[in-house]
């Protein structure tokens, strides 16, 4: 199992996740060392993870709007370049042409040549905005490269053709075969998580799933908190 040399080429990283906070609870301790070693990263949120309130407090504008704030503050903390969001309804997405075009065109824009996103394919993937995300980020890679799809793209400043030339897949129970330790990161993921204050309410106490999560994850190599990953060969 490789860890954090399978990012050794790394320049510039994109993450395609479906809600404000799965990149920061799914690869941000993964991240925190990409960018200490001056890698560029970008978060993608395909939705405004606007029904994500469990008790009912916020109308679903008022809570889109806090999620978004949520989302610069934890970028903030994490040192990401820029943040995006897609503005689906929350429990709604779907991986339909519309959503594979704006994600090609990020693609484009950022000039990322690394991937990270939810695994589509694990069947224990139970939420569908995940699903769908993951599905639609690989969906664009393709695209991405060709000078025909969606020409208008590439007169945008700085686009050029898509420059994806791996992928990582977090969120999966599909034989991970790359695990990274993020045990000295880990306060960093956590105050990045907390950021999230909507979500997490009780602060570190509300993230007791998290470290068992990444705890597991770091049993196969000995650490105390691991992230994993499934590595796809693209081309």
């Amino acid at each position: 199992m490789k860890g954090l040399e399978a990012f050794e080429d790394v320049k510039r990283a994109i993450v395609v996740a479906a809600h404000p906070d799965d990149l920061e609870c799914c690869c941000s301790g993964t991240l925190l060392q990409l960018i200490a070693r001056g890698v560029e990263v970008f978060s993608v949120n395909c939705t405004l993870g606007d029904i994500g309130d469990s008790e009912g407090r916020l109308r679903r504008p008022a809570l889109a709007e806090t999620r978004l704030q949520e989302t610069e503050s934890a970028a903030r903390v994490l040192g990401l370049v820029d943040t995006y969001n897609l503005g689906h309804h929350d429990g709604e997405l779907v991986a339909n042409l519309d959503l594979r075009a704006a994600i090609a065109r990020l693609y484009r824009i950022t000039q990322a040549d690394t991937l990270f996103t939810f695994d589509p394919y694990w069947a224990g993937q139970i939420h569908p905005d995940h699903r769908a995300a993951g599905q639609a980020a690989l969906d664009a890679y393709m695209p991405s490269k060709m000078p025909l799809y969606r020409p208008e793209q590439l007169r945008e400043p700085g686009a050029g053709l898509g420059k994806l030339q791996r992928v990582f897949l977090f969120s999966t129970d599909r034989d991970p075969d790359v695990a990274v330790d993020i045990t000295a990161a880990y306060p960093v993921k956590l105050a990045a998580c907390m950021a999230h204050a909507s979500q997490f309410p009780k602060g570190e106490e509300s993230l007791t799933w998290l470290k068992e999560m990444d705890g597991r994850g770091g049993e196969p190599i000995g650490v105390e908190y691991a992230e994993l990953f499934k590595q796809m060969n693209v081309w």
